[in-house]
């Protein structure tokens, strides 16, 4: 009786179990269908924003005009110009250009003035600047200033006491929030070198940044009913450094609002991929496994654990064939990898991530002789073939996934030719984004990016940032790019973890612990963060650089009127006062002194209390 008994129960225990799993495999499948679904309507709000945006195309910037003063002749000045005028262009603010080459500076049409020129003999008369300031304007110096009379009249206004020569001078050191978050940050290395003078500043100023020697380099100096910040340096003409150029006109004037995109965005380059079936002795002697086994049995479930642990969403851009042929025929070559790209593609769906296209080979489509050679590529003869492979791997990621929507595009080694782009928005009608690079290439070879909405209708949405490792430039780039846009953007590739040269000779064990340190950092300095896809991220940046808003700011209240409203949209808030009753809108804070709002209507008020 005991036996038939227990008989019984397990039984029971094995319809249980075969319920439970048929549960869970229904709830996976589900969540797989309803990502597929998510793509598919993010191609209906891409139509529904540029008819949008069509319909209502943007109207004049109104508001404080911001002026920048620069000399067109010179190309120091026209840098620190460029920077200056994009960064303001992000921020939502109305720009007034002025070539003192050419005009001269009318200070009554400025609500805020950018110097970007380093000789004060340059812009007018200082008497007319000093009044200026004193009766409630605001100065932003963007550059080290020679020493000259101009500089001697005006330097104690300034907030400095004593000077000495300009000379060469290396890192920096926030004793601010100047970049939000990272008010303890300190850079010490070569890459970060400016030419800035010796100088001593007095008790009413506030310090904002030094050198990592203790000069100062960044700081306010408030003067009658105005204020001056002044960056003692050079490196504002790097693309690089816009955030720190943002963070200082947001310390500038008081409660400063300003527009963000507020995503997390992160690509996995050549993935899903063909994978090389040698054996790495490095990985073998430790795991006992070659290439394909080790990237599905250690390296996928890692990342997926970290994506799940640290809020990610992979971007994944797939490959079809490492093959270098540029002519074509494209089909079926013989190492691509359709079981991979399945298994793999749908693990990154049902994960809330989304698989774009890197290519059908890993031959950037430029016919550029000289540049395909530089990256020991084939150079393509014409756009008509790139069409060719463009339609082929679409079509092979099309079986794979026969109702889901590509979007995304990433070039491979971040180059794409004039014709590479046009054969790609022939071939790809539903392309929607590009993403390459963002910061400045001094080969010239990059596709390089700005955030914008392309004539053609792609979105331009660069990545920022790469690797596993914690390295000091990548981390000041994020800082920057948090700061002046709201915005990670990252890149890595699987078989980083082979080649020397990318994982700094380490592996996988520690390559994993240095990318979850940096996951787990980044969490915890910016947590209001929203992690978003490639195309997600893409159509809220394309909203929120069309959304203008018309600010009315009184001492205790800001208003918003949203033109162009779509929701959500994001800001950040600089203020020292406190925050009193919202309309339309949620603010969060995120650093001192520094808010998220969140704005849930078109109009929407933020009060002010005392400070």
């Amino acid at each position: 009786m005991k036996k038939e008994l227990n008989f019984s129960r397990n039984i029971y225990i094995i319809l249980i179990v075969i319920l439970s799993f048929g549960i869970l495999t229904q709830v996976a499948r589900s969540q797989y269908v309803l990502q597929f679904k998510h793509n598919r309507n993010l191609v209906e709000q891409r139509d529904e924003l540029f008819a949008n945006i069509k319909a209502h195309p943007p109207e004049e910037l109104t508001g404080t005009n911001y002026c920048i003063a620069y000399t067109g002749a010179d190309n120091y000045s026209n840098r620190l110009k460029e920077n200056a005028a994009r960064t303001l262009q992000y921020m939502g603010k109305k720009s007034t250009e002025f070539d003192l080459d050419k005009q001269g500076l009318n200070l009554n049409d400025c609500g805020v003035l950018l110097v970007a020129v380093d000789q004060l003999n340059q812009i007018g008369d200082v008497n007319d600047f000093d009044r200026y300031v004193r009766g409630g304007g605001y100065v932003f110096m963007m550059s080290s200033l020679f020493i000259d009379t101009h500089f001697q009249v005006l330097y104690r206004k300034f907030g400095i006491t004593s000077f000495g020569d300009l000379n060469d001078i290396r890192g920096i050191k926030l004793t601010s929030n100047v970049l939000i978050g990272e008010s303890k940050l300190k850079i010490d290395d070569d890459f970060m070198i400016n030419y800035s003078a010796s100088v001593d500043l007095d008790e009413k100023s506030q310090l904002l940044a030094q050198s990592a020697e203790g000069i100062p380099i960044l700081w306010k100096r408030e003067y009658g009913d105005g204020a001056f910040v002044l960056f003692n340096g050079t490196m504002l003409q790097e693309k690089v450094n816009r955030g720190l150029l943002a963070g200082a006109l947001s310390l500038l004037e008081p409660d400063f609002i300003y527009p963000i995109i507020n995503s997390k965005i992160f690509f996995i380059d050549d993935f899903p991929a063909p994978v090389t079936k040698e054996i790495i002795p490095s990985i073998y002697r430790e795991y006992r496994r070659d290439v394909p086994a080790f990237y599905k049995d250690v390296w996928w479930p890692d990342m997926l654990k970290a994506a799940k642990k640290y809020d990610i969403k992979y971007t994944a851009a797939i490959i079809q064939s490492y093959n270098d042929d540029v002519s074509g025929p494209f089909e079926h070559p013989v190492d691509e990898d359709r079981y991979g790209l399945i298994a793999y593609g749908r693990e990154v769906i049902k994960s809330g991530g989304e698989i774009g296209i890197h290519g059908y080979n890993h031959q950037s489509l430029v016919s550029d002789e000289a540049i395909s050679k530089a990256f020991g590529y084939n150079s393509w003869k014409n756009s008509a073939v790139m069409e060719e492979s463009i339609e082929e791997v679409l079509s092979y990621a099309g079986e794979a996934f026969p109702k889901y929507a590509f979007l995304s595009y990433v070039p491979p080694s971040n180059v794409l030719g004039a014709d590479g782009r046009e054969a790609l928005k022939k071939a790809w009608p539903h392309l929607s984004v590009i993403s390459s690079l963002y910061l400045e290439d001094v080969t010239n070879m990059s596709y390089v990016q700005e955030y914008e909405i392309a004539d053609d209708g792609v979105i331009e949405m660069p990545r920022i940032t790469s690797g596993y490792f914690e390295d000091v430039f990548e981390r000041w780039a994020e800082a920057n790019a948090m700061t002046g846009l709201g915005l990670f953007s990252h890149f890595i590739h699987p078989d980083d973890i082979l080649s020397s040269a990318r994982s700094k000779n380490q592996n996988w064990g520690k390559l994993y612990e240095n990318f979850v340190q940096k996951a787990e950092r980044f969490q915890e300095t910016y947590p209001w963060v929203r992690s978003m896809t490639s195309t997600e991220a893409a159509l809220d940046m394309a909203g929120s650089l069309t959304a203008q808003v018309k600010w009315t700011q009184e001492e205790n209240r800001i208003q918003g009127d949203i033109s162009n409203y779509r929701d959500p949209l994001y800001f950040i808030l600089r203020s020292d006062k406190k925050i009193g009753r919202l309309t339309h809108c949620s603010v969060k804070k995120i650093d001192a002194n520094t808010y998220l709002v969140e704005a849930h209507d078109s109009k929407f008020t933020i009060e002010l209390g005392g400070s």
